[in-house]
């Protein structure tokens, strides 16, 4: 008589998704087979919840909830046979699942949530978007307690491209650094991880933004005019925009000084001598900590001499009652820029959202009198009088030591006056 051979883990039960939705739920839980594998059971809560699970040496292990159309009877079946085969292979399936919880790609799925639950979605875009482009092709399977401070650097440093400086990617690089750190800290905080690798460190292993843009004479990264074609258009829209005075002699100002968009709005007139023709703004009040002259231009004077006529009275050159602060907001000169100047574009963004930024018009101002440095050599202008212009920080340290001062106030004077009639030239200004 031949003996026959049972066949392993087969079940007399064999239940489908139809069968699984029509198992009624009691006031109790149970338990039900699923079969084949025979392992394969299935819990049913009085909550109406559905279980899978995998009997195994006296222990339930945990896979999936059954959801029509999303997690099948045929799903569970295929999770239970990889749950058997790690577990007759000496892996706890409940242990390996607790360590997938710490892959860098689940991790971030948890940072990139916290995110998204603070409402920024803009942000939350360009975050995923760096990371699944920089860092997940390498790191999101990867136990984040086995990535290296080496393998950080590694995925970096093909980034920076030093010998194209307007294409560094610096700002890339702190930014995904800042990513790295945050989604460590969160299995530091868990527990899970002890120590986690010198982030800080990361930082120092390329140039500061500040140091590299000021070594090789970049401005950051704002959308700048430097065609004198669309200059002269630029100029024609402010003539014409329509808007409230102050805020138009306030563009009219960060066209014509390259100042930051910050000093042009918190102007005050205790700093503006008028009749000398210059505007002294205190360190305090600067980017760079270092007091900053600024030579005043015929055409700014007209313009300032207007607006004290508005502002005598108040602090600020651009007071404002609407504002906490008393005078015009930084993001309100931007704004304007971006929206109003020279009216909608298919009834949506402004003209010159992404052509022009307050910012901008230092690189503006910086192009045109490099591209005229042969006209302004002759009158005693040189570079130095551009960078002290722009408040650019000399940033070698013996070099610092021995100079005082990039440019007289005279030399300022006549650069800025040039810079004005240039700009004159292209179109007239038309200062109210």
């Amino acid at each position: 008589m031949i003996e026959r051979m049972a066949m392993p883990n087969i079940s007399k039960a064999n239940l489908m998704d139809k069968d699984i939705k029509a198992l009624p739920v009691k006031e109790k839980k149970y338990i039900k087979a699923c079969g084949n594998p025979k392992e394969l059971y299935i819990w049913i809560y009085p909550s109406k919840k559905k279980t899978f699970s995998l009997l195994y040496d006296g222990h339930y292990y945990m896979i999936k909830e059954f959801r029509e159309g999303i997690f099948s009877v045929a799903d569970a079946r295929k999770e239970a046979i990889k749950m058997l085969k790690d577990l007759e292979n000496g892996k706890d399936p409940k242990e390996q699942k607790e360590n997938e919880k710490y892959t860098f790609g689940a991790l971030f799925e948890r940072y990139a949530e916290l995110k998204r639950k603070k409402g920024l979605v803009s942000v939350d875009k360009t975050i995923v978007n760096r990371c699944k482009k920089y860092l997940l092709p390498s790191l999101a399977k990867r136990d984040i307690k086995s990535i290296k401070y080496s393998e950080l650097l590694d995925i970096l440093s093909p980034i920076f491209n030093p010998n194209e400086p307007n294409e560094s990617k610096l700002d890339t690089i702190g930014k995904l650094i800042g990513y790295i750190n945050e989604i460590f800290q969160i299995a530091l905080k868990d527990g899970y991880l002890e120590t986690m690798p010198l982030i800080s460190a990361l930082r120092k292993e390329f140039p500061s933004k500040t140091i590299f843009y000021a070594k090789n004479d970049i401005e950051a990264n704002q959308k700048a005019i430097t065609d004198l074609n669309e200059l002269k258009e630029f100029i024609y829209d402010l003539k014409c925009y329509n808007g409230e005075l102050s805020t138009k002699r306030a563009l009219y100002l960060q066209l014509l000084v390259p100042n930051r968009a910050g000093n042009t709005a918190e102007a005050k007139w205790a700093d503006i001598d008028l009749e000398n023709g210059v505007w002294h703004i205190r360190s305090s009040e600067m980017k760079m900590k270092d007091k900053h002259e600024i030579a005043l231009s015929k055409q700014v004077i007209e313009l300032l001499r207007q607006q004290k006529l508005l502002t005598c009275d108040k602090e600020f050159v651009f007071a404002s009652s609407e504002s906490k602060s008393g005078h015009l907001q930084r993001d309100t000169i931007s704004k304007n820029i971006r929206t109003t100047l020279g009216g909608k574009v298919d009834g949506k963004k402004g003209k010159w959202y992404g052509r022009a930024t307050p910012h901008g018009f230092r690189a503006t101002f910086k192009t045109i009198c490099k591209n005229n440095i042969a006209q302004l050599l002759p009158l005693g202008i040189s570079s130095d009088t551009i960078k002290a212009c722009l408040a650019h920080k000399v940033t070698d340290k013996v070099e610092q030591a021995y100079l005082r001062q990039l440019a007289t106030t005279e030399q300022k004077k006549i650069l800025m006056q040039w810079y004005a009639d240039f700009l004159e030239s292209i179109e007239p200004l038309g200062i109210l």
